[in-house]
């Protein structure tokens, strides 16, 4: 049943990423099914009747699995087509979620039936996928059925590298859109008291923790034990995110067990029969499953624990393999985009790494070491696929954290239950897993100071994965057959050799993740919204950023600035230049530089280097240890020699201007034979100075639009002196200033130049002599 498994899931693959991966990936099974299947037999010809059964079941397993993604992706696509934002509709569903963030609750809903609005009337009613419904204020419970009025927010792609899409995490969990509900009418459905009565339940005992410990404490016991992460503190998440230990946050196999198997036991020695046993233990570890929001993760674990404990009952024994095949079946039938979500990835990896690398890197000395390691080993690609980094120290760190979490979860579970009945029973109970809590914290603090303690990989592509595994599984064939030949006498066994060989396997693999590929020079142009962010990257590896600000994306250095250096394996900025200080130009730098990363000089004008605003940036530079750097009119910046840098063309030392706008710095960057300039926000009377000063020497390849493409900038002798061939323009979809101006762009046109939008095409990457807009070329 797992190689069956394997099978449905390259069919899932050859669907979801293309015919050519399910393929490759379907062969090397089939490949490896045939040989399996001739070495237990003894040859080819005494099991050729099973062979090509297995062949013929092996391709009707793998056609299924296409027809049925083709299928849920068919059918997304019919009512799809009807859903735009800010369509006002109707739409009626099961709740199975409830979930309160960011002052607004949510309600997941299944069995969806939407009616969208056509005119002045509603059309046909279309059965769809789950949809999550907003609303300000608690109008529905878990189990209700709900009919919501309301207009439609579609959840928006990522439009920059590295930034999180949430249209494909919400597809991978069959969600397709959302609603901003105005009105809810909710119907008690059947069994709606169960339902009720969990989610009261859920509530009581997170409220309870808060009412026994601090908030940072409950706020990571809700999440580990409730899969209530409303709470959270995010820095908490982020420090166990980059230790590599956030797998505890969430509902996992080892809480699952914890609960059902003490329940089972319990029954057991008061001699309930296994059955009976069996019955009680599964429909509390469902309740619990449902109560805790039913996570993907969390189902695959119920599922394979109910697998076991009905073997027990039927007296057999489970193989995990085997239980975990069918979990994964079952999972992505029901929903094959989950396939693409990095939760069910690392759920399924870490069993696979428990039942297929633990067995065979195992070694004499240092076995929970080389336990930890054969599990965290497999899962590093994943790792850097999904955070673009990898915590070099998590293997040590998870030493202490994984024994102690019983420890968490017994004492917060029985807190919550407490804390109930009073709060210094709770408070007594809590204890134990706080003072953990606390380690864990201490523990990854210490770690994160050490060096190399978190080493920005970029997003590893195709080859080095494939690469990757290739290896492994080399590693794992050899360290296997010399452990049969042990096993039969054939070798002597030597634990030293042992732990050489495995330290070896794990050294080559983390630098097949580590090795930096060559980099081409780029010029990337990100979507940041009404604002700018610019990054280059020379040939030699210099990496330079410009501006990084924006008035209405939130957190941008977080969630778009970051993720995008990250992505590109950019360990740090060598020259981050500042144009000035205005808030859609440095919003996104200050919260680079409070999250601690690596920036070796920042570059502002000399003559607008008082302005309060700036002053307040450089302070915290400053302290963050940062070089300041001032740069005036003829100033420049060598990379590699007299045709590699950066030059300044304005403002002098002298220069003075009563807006600020006019007292950006123009810089000039010439990689080789490639050019661009960037501006700011000059205005045109600045411009219309330096075009008499440099004339043709203004020439450039590249030019991001001044001001946002204001109709006050990029004046037509600025254009004609700079005779771009590329232009970009960098503004919101959606803004008060009017940007960009027809006039302006009439003039770019006008000078035969190609305009990019990031409004249109987000992030504008420029690379080996083309143009990608929102990665597409």
């Amino acid at each position: 049943m797992f190689l069956f498994a394997l099978v449905y899931t390259a069919g899932t693959v050859s669907g979801m990423y293309g015919r050519g991966f399910g393929f490759l990936a379907f062969a090397i099974l089939l490949v490896v099914l045939v040989a399996e299947c001739v070495a237990a037999k003894g040859g080819f010809s005494t099991v050729r009747r099973i062979v090509i059964l297995l062949i013929l079941t092996s391709s009707a397993v793998f056609a299924l699995a296409q027809c049925r993604y083709a299928s849920v992706d068919e059918k997304r696509d019919s009512y799809m087509q009807y859903m735009t934002d800010e369509k006002s509709v109707i739409v009626w569903g099961k709740i199975y979620k409830t979930e309160y963030k960011y002052f607004s609750y949510r309600y997941y809903m299944t069995d969806c039936v939407v009616q969208p609005e056509f005119g002045k009337a509603y059309g046909r009613k279309i059965s769809c996928g789950d949809v999550v419904v907003y609303n300000d204020s608690k109008s529905a419970h878990l189990g209700d059925y709900v009919k919501a009025y309301g207009k439609i927010s579609l959840f928006k792609s990522a439009t920059n590298e590295g930034e999180f899409d949430r249209e494909d995490f919400y597809r991978s969990q069959g969600i397709n859109f959302s609603v901003k509900a105005d009105n809810i009418n909710t119907r008690a459905g059947k069994n709606a008291w169960y339902y009720h009565r969990l989610e009261r339940l859920r509530d009581k005992l997170s409220a309870s923790l808060l009412g026994v410990t601090d908030e940072t404490t409950a706020g990571v016991l809700s999440s580990m034990l409730l899969g209530d992460k409303s709470y959270l503190d995010d820095e908490i998440k982020d420090l166990y995110q980059v230790s590599g230990i956030s797998h505890i946050l969430a509902i996992s196999g080892l809480h699952i067990s914890i609960v059902g198997m003490a329940f089972y036991r319990l029954l057991r020695k008061r001699r309930v029969s296994y059955k009976t046993a069996f019955i009680c233990s599964a429909a509390l570890i469902l309740s619990y499953a449902v109560m805790t929001g039913n996570a993907v993760s969390t189902r695959r674990a119920v599922g394979m624990f109910i697998l076991t404990m009905l073997a027990a009952a039927l007296g057999r024994c489970a193989d995990m393999l085997n239980s975990l095949g069918i979990m994964v079946i079952y999972l992505l039938w029901e929903n094959p985009m989950v396939l693409g979500y990095a939760g069910f990835v690392f759920s399924v990896g870490a069993i696979l790494a428990i039942g297929i690398v633990t067995p065979v890197m195992s070694a004499p000395k240092g076995e929970k070491f080389w336990a930890s390691v054969s599990i965290q080993l497999p899962m590093l690609p994943v790792v850097a696929m999904n955070y673009y980094e990898l915590p070099i120290f998590a293997v040590f760190v998870n030493l202490v954290v994984i024994p102690a979490l019983p420890v968490i979860f017994i004492s917060g579970l029985l807190a919550s239950v407490a804390g109930c009945v009073g709060a210094i029973p709770g408070k007594v109970l809590v204890f134990p897993a706080f003072a953990v809590l606390k380690l864990y914290e201490l523990l990854c603090s210490l770690v994160m100071k050490l060096p190399g303690a978190s080493v920005i990989t970029g997003a590893p592509d195709g080859c080095r994965i494939f690469l990757f595994y290739a290896v492994m599984s080399g590693f794992l064939v050899a360290f296997s057959l010399k452990k049969r030949a042990i096993e039969r006498g054939l070798k002597e066994k030597s634990p030293i050799l042992y732990n050489v060989q495995r330290a070896a396997c794990t050294a080559v693999l983390l630098a097949i993740l580590l090795m930096k590929p060559k980099t081409a020079a780029q010029l990337d142009i990100l979507d940041v919204g009404q604002g700018d962010g610019i990054f280059y990257r020379f040939e030699s590896g210099t990496c330079i950023f410009i501006d990084g600000g924006s008035l209405d994306r939130k957190q941008l250095g977080e969630n778009v600035i970051l993720p995008f250096l990250k992505y590109n394996g950019v360990p740090g900025i060598s020259y981050w230049f500042v144009s000035h200080a205005d808030s859609d130009h440095i919003s996104g730098l200050s919260e680079v530089i409070d999250s601690g990363y690596t920036i070796e000089h920042i570059v502002v004008a000399e003559a607008a280097a008082k302005e309060e605003a700036m002053d307040e940036l450089l302070f915290k530079a400053k302290e963050a240890g940062i070089d300041i750097c001032f740069m005036s009119k003829g100033d420049s910046i060598e990379i590699k020699e007299e045709a590699f840098g950066i030059m300044c063309l304005y403002p002098g030392t002298a220069d003075t201007a009563s807006d600020r706008n006019d007292m950006c710095l123009v810089l000039k960057l010439t990689d080789g034979d490639f050019s661009c300039v960037f501006g700011g926000d000059i205005s045109a009377e600045v411009e219309k100075e330096l075009v008499a000063e440099y004339g043709k020497e203004l020439s450039v390849d590249f030019y991001k639009a001044n001001h946002h493409g204001s109709k006050y900038s990029g004046s037509k002798e600025w254009i004609e002196a700079l005779s771009p061939r590329w232009a970009a323009v960098s503004c919101a979809a959606k803004n008060r200033y009017g940007h960009p101006a027809d006039e302006a762009m009439e003039r770019l046109i006008d000078a035969r130049c190609r305009i990019f939008y990031t409004m249109q095409s987000g992030q504008i990457k420029y690379k080996e002599s083309a143009i990608y807009e929102n990665n597409r070329q």
